[in-house]
């Protein structure tokens, strides 16, 4: 049994499902759900999924397991869901679909690097990409680019017969994973290049910060990280630990120009850059 009207445990700003909800009665379908490759891109088959009265769990359910059942994920491997309600969404997958996923299936969650500042602060740390390792360098927010191409056959879908709708948008969505995998190898190589190159830039900063700081008190940082992630998919809250020194500086400018000189006589230069890097981040 599905819960009815849940509410946000993060009481986010987003308001993708209560827009929803304001659409015409009269109308047979109100929207569409998708399960993409954060990668690549590509549209998994068969989880292009029709909405019916706003954002339902049950409808995002059906592509999620369909699209586990398309690409054969390997249960071994695992998943990575990147929604921007993911914090709302996990909650009750077990007991929702649960009985439908692979055994030993390890889910992991996520909140693309857009949608995620329409969050309380603590979900930054807790779900962005950013800080859970393995994700790698990847916004979250392929569907966005993908819509942006449907966008320019809406009109002619919105008034087009439901088979007619359903052979348009599984073409369009063919089109585009055919265009991704002719194109993959240029991509690749291209980000391959890319990648290089800031490697090689964020080694020199590494290597900066780590002289700055010693090597003791990276290496204290770094296991206070790993065990951190380690019990993230069991606690999220325990990534909480980044904002803390974000939340005191904060503190600290709100006290006014006594209390933030006062702070600056306890951090150095750098820390003080990172902590403002940190809240300018928050605020965007």
């Amino acid at each position: 049994m599905y819960p009815l009207l849940q509410k946000a445990p993060c009481e986010n700003t987003f308001r993708a499902i209560a827009n929803a909800l304001l659409a015409s009665k009269a109308c047979d379908i109100t929207g569409l759900v998708a399960i993409a490759c954060a990668w690549h891109g590509c549209y998994a088959p068969k989880a292009l999924v029709d909405l019916f009265r706003g954002e339902q769990q049950k409808n995002v359910d059906f592509a999620f397991l369909q699209a586990l059942k398309t690409t054969r994920v390997d249960p071994q491997q695992g998943v990575m869901l990147i929604y921007n309600i993911v914090c709302q969404y996990i909650i009750h997958i077990q007991k929702c679909i649960g009985a439908h996923l692979p055994a030993s299936l390890t889910i992991d969650r996520a909140i693309g690097l857009f949608h995620v500042h329409n969050h309380k602060d603590e979900c930054f740390f807790r779900y962005a990409p950013t800080f859970i390792p393995g994700s790698g360098i990847v916004a979250g927010e392929i569907l966005e680019s993908l819509w942006s191409s449907l966008n320019s056959i809406s009109p002619t879908v919105r008034t087009a017969t439901l088979p007619h709708r359903v052979e348009m948008l599984d073409d369009h969505a063919t089109d585009s994973n055919r265009k991704k995998m002719l194109g993959m190898a240029t991509t690749l190589c291209a980000k391959y290049r890319e990648a290089l190159e800031l490697s090689t830039q964020l080694g020199k900063h590494y290597t900066e910060l780590t002289a700055t700081f010693g090597q003791q008190a990276v290496e204290k940082w770094e296991d206070e990280v790993s065990a951190a992630e380690s019990l993230r998919l069991a606690d999220v809250k325990v990534m909480d630990m980044y904002a803390t020194q974000a939340s005191a500086s904060a503190a600290a400018s709100a006290a006014g120009p006594a209390a933030a000189s006062a702070s600056s006589l306890v951090q150095s230069a750098v820390e003080e850059w990172i902590d403002f890097a940190i809240i300018f981040e928050q605020m965007q």
